[in-house]
């Protein structure tokens, strides 16, 4: 089972798992604890009342288990069996964390903007450039008319096709 305590006995190892040093892991841990505090309310929660306890112990297994399903996307069956929690923990962390990141990411200025001002006002100045996309074929439904047959048959049998191809 996957944990941090394990993951950090060997560096190499915890790079391949998150893309991070021990270090730089750490210091996003700082803010991503902050994050997961205001997310969940944690401050305003009395423990006397009680609750069902947290799948994932520490803020520290969370990011790792956040940050390494970014890193190999794989299937959610296959990350509980790694985090020793059930597929559908699995996918509520995984939206729930996701979301934390993005804002803990957010606040340090590692989210690049989408389009910023600068790119626009570069690409006014770009010379419009004629290019293609050649794409895949889509299968059509055959044509009843013989012409239209012709038009598009593609050449291979048993399939009428359009190329989507586009030349600007």
């Amino acid at each position: 089972m996957f944990s941090y305590n394990s993951a950090i006995k060997v560096e190499k190892t915890f790079v391949s798992l998150t893309s991070l040093t021990i270090s730089e892991f750490n210091e996003l841990c700082k803010i991503f604890s902050i994050q997961w505090e205001k997310y969940t309310n944690q401050e305003s929660k009395d423990p006397k009342n009680g609750g069902r306890p947290s799948s994932l112990k520490t803020i520290e297994d969370r990011l790792l288990f956040i940050l390494y399903y970014l890193k190999t996307y794989p299937l959610q069956e296959i990350i509980a069996y790694c985090f020793g929690i059930n597929q559908g923990t699995a996918n509520v962390l995984i939206h729930q964390l996701s979301h934390i990141l993005k804002i803990t990411l957010t606040e340090l200025g590692y989210v690049p903007a989408r389009i910023t001002e600068d790119m626009i006002n570069r690409l006014q100045f770009e010379e419009t450039q004629p290019y293609a996309i050649d794409g895949t074929e889509r299968p059509i439904v055959r044509p009843s008319n013989s012409e239209a047959q012709e038009r598009f048959y593609s050449g291979k049998k048993k399939h009428h096709t359009i190329k989507n191809n586009l030349v600007v």
